[in-house]
């Protein structure tokens, strides 16, 4: 009798065991559920997030781009061998001015800044495993971390080539001995300038074409995977 119930008591004891064995999975199964949820939740809002910084991006893109081409396109108009890399539409006005501007010949136009808040938070905070699509991880991630410096060093240089032609030509933009374009005939202030164009051709390409192409793609590969996150 004592054997038997020894068996039984093993027997029940087992079967507790399994009992809080798989109630202890449960948990953990239900816990890890959750756990993936909230991370699924954190990483849809990092998305909208850094999708809101592109929208803005663009909107902020639609307004510097028209001074940039009209600055372009007025050294074309100052001479007509230059041309742009990018088809820039032209503008009425510019055919009217015939007088030199020096500010618009030797200055630039307000640089661009990037909304790069949400990706420095997602970096900052180490969240960047919550993107699971690696494409669209490394697409993001190239923009931020290649794109927008390299925005910002070609403006450098644009800054230090103004500064130089503001050094090198103080003469003529203190005395403005040029008052009608077509008396502008030094052939080292064309060259210069021309490089200068050049640079600022260069900038305005990868700031209004390229990186606005980029920044269109991206938002509609976010817009995907929200959609298949969600």
């Amino acid at each position: 009798m004592n054997q038997n119930k020894t068996g039984k008591y093993i027997k029940y004891a087992i079967g507790e065991i399994v009992l809080v064995v798989i109630g202890i999975l449960i948990a953990l199964s239900i816990n890890n559920w959750n756990e993936a949820q909230k991370e699924k939740l954190k990483a849809i809002t990092i998305l909208e997030a850094i999708r809101s910084d592109m929208l803005d991006d663009l909107e902020d893109m639609a307004r510097y781009k028209t001074p940039w081409e009209r600055h372009i396109m007025y050294f074309k108009r100052v001479f007509p061998s230059f041309n742009p890399n990018d088809e820039i539409p032209p503008f009425a006005d510019i055919d009217a001015m015939s007088q030199v501007s020096y500010k618009t010949l030797f200055n630039y136009m307000a640089p661009f800044r990037y909304s790069t808040s949400a990706f420095d938070g997602m970096i900052s905070n180490g969240n960047s495993d919550l993107i699971t699509n690696d494409t669209l991880f490394s697409n993001i991630q190239e923009f931020y971390t290649f794109n927008v410096p390299t925005n910002e060093n070609l403006f450098e240089i644009l800054r230090q080539q103004s500064s130089d032609l503001n050094y090198k030509y103080a003469h003529i933009i203190t005395y403005r001995p040029y008052k009608n374009i077509s008396d502008l005939t030094d052939e080292y202030l064309i060259a210069d300038l021309n490089i200068f164009f050049q640079s600022k051709n260069f900038y305005y390409s990868r700031t209004f074409v390229k990186n606005k192409k980029d920044l269109t793609d991206i938002i509609s590969q976010i817009d995907k995977e929200l959609k298949n996150t969600k």
